[in-house]
């Protein structure tokens, strides 16, 4: 049976205005279901609400088409499929009593797969219909604040929302101890607390939590196709939030105190360390604009960076070498963080002498960049020279139907509040995406 998940334009040629014509009736159904249609009729200029093109060479080339489906007389077929054949078509469909043996035998020799004698709507139906296959009319991967927000207002809506998690609902904020800048907390909660919280409120709307690691992802066609090692799902639209992890330092003791003086977030745990003795590794904006945050909390913060010279620009230098509770440590690499119960500090190798040290400290911030999760995408969207997805305002990707969410995204600011924000604005655009679809 051929795959309509990855069928995306359907040319018609011959599409009638009249709305009681087999032609009319088959497109305006596909164009509910989310294809979208390029009709072919000589004399109209518009039809359904899209332009109207005499014939299939007169389409622009920049217009991909999937299918050509040939509402004509068997005779009149294999010019038509000629054309298909020259503009890249991937499917040539004629339809319940239409037959050209040499048109089909011309576009299967160019690699086209060809349908004779079929209804296009019903075969679609049937496809649809196949007992192994789930379609929801949204699907999120990632259930960190973003993703659980998207969901949460997606399900809300009435539209039938999944949400994938591999391992543990709520992202990278459930390894922080404690949130203390969530607005509507007035007490500090745990970043695990806090997640249980969002997924109960998720799921209480009726969002489907998935718990499978998402392996590949087809987002071209008007169904989007998730697949995981146990399962392929289906559907009408795609947010993407899959976060961004903090690059790790991968040293000893790193792991083992994470969440007890290792920290990747100053603005999250910064106030733990009020009046104490931190380190930030790192020499880019991040860690000289965290850096300089932490001193307004810290009695003392020592950066420390590889390189003899920072990489922030030049207004953020000049306010880090003016800060007297900020100092340097160059040319230097943390070898191992050390302690008992929590950090106590850190010992480092300057990379030009070898020389080892010790450096006393109660908290270890890590900002060597951001690895956002991406490998399930296959370059199918598109990404900033920084490699996170780009989206417009309402958090819209290149891809129609794909969007994309919190930290995994374009945004100057990777905080809770910022995802669920973000969330909002992704589930809502989503709504409005299938609505107009329809």
């Amino acid at each position: 049976m051929l795959d309509f998940a990855s069928l995306a334009t359907v040319a018609i040629v011959g599409l009638s205005m009249r709305g009681d014509r087999p032609s009319n009736q088959v497109a305006r159904y596909l164009q509910g279901q989310g294809f979208e249609i390029i009709p072919l009729n000589p004399s109209a200029t518009e039809i359904l609400g899209q332009p109207c093109y005499p014939e299939l060479a007169a389409v622009p080339q920049g217009k991909a088409i999937d299918l050509v489906a040939v509402f004509r007389r068997s005779a009149a077929v294999l010019p038509v499929a000629r054309e298909a054949v020259e503009r890249g078509a991937r499917v040539l469909w004629l339809p319940e009593g239409v037959v050209d043996q040499r048109a089909a035998a011309l576009a299967r020799k160019a690699g086209l797969t060809v349908v004779m004698d079929r209804c296009l709507k019903k075969a679609y139906k049937a496809w649809l219909a196949d007992g192994n296959k789930e379609v929801y009319d949204v699907l999120i991967i990632g259930a960190g604040p973003a993703g659980l927000t998207a969901g949460m207002y997606a399900a809300r809506s009435g539209l039938r929302t999944g949400v994938f998690e591999g391992i543990i609902p709520g992202g990278a904020v459930v390894s922080t101890a404690l949130i203390e800048n969530y607005p509507g907390f007035a007490e500090p909660i745990a970043g695990a607390e806090l997640m249980l919280r969002f997924l109960a409120q998720a799921q209480r709307f009726g969002v489907d939590l998935i718990t499978e690691n998402v392996l590949q992802t087809g987002l071209r066609g008007h169904l989007k196709r998730v697949e995981t090692a146990e399962k392929v799902r289906y559907a009408r639209a795609v947010i993407i939030a899959g976060g961004a992890k903090a690059r790790r330092l991968g040293v000893p003791g790193e792991e083992r105190f994470t969440g007890r003086g290792v920290s990747y977030c100053a603005t999250c745990d910064g106030a733990l360390f009020r009046d104490k003795k931190v380190v930030v590794v790192g020499g880019g904006n991040a860690a000289v604009e965290e850096a300089l945050y932490l001193t307004r909390l810290a009695a003392e913060v020592v950066l420390i960076h590889r390189r003899d010279q920072l990489r922030a620009v030049k207004l953020l230098q000049e306010r880090a070498f003016a800060e007297p509770k900020l100092r340097f440590s160059w040319d230097t690499v943390v070898e191992e963080i050390g302690g008992n119960q929590a950090v106590e500090l850190v010992r480092v190798r300057n990379v030009k002498t070898g020389v080892i040290t010790e450096i006393p400290c109660d908290g270890v911030f890590v900002y060597i960049g951001y690895s956002p999760a991406l490998e399930y995408l296959a370059g199918q969207v598109a990404k900033t020279p920084e490699g996170y997805i780009a989206v417009d305002a309402t958090m819209a990707t290149n891809v129609p139907g794909v969007f994309a969410c919190g930290d995994i995204r374009n945004t100057p600011l990777r905080q809770v509040a910022t995802a669920v924000g973000d969330g909002a604005i992704a589930a809502a655009a989503v709504d409005k995406y299938l609505v107009f679809r329809q």
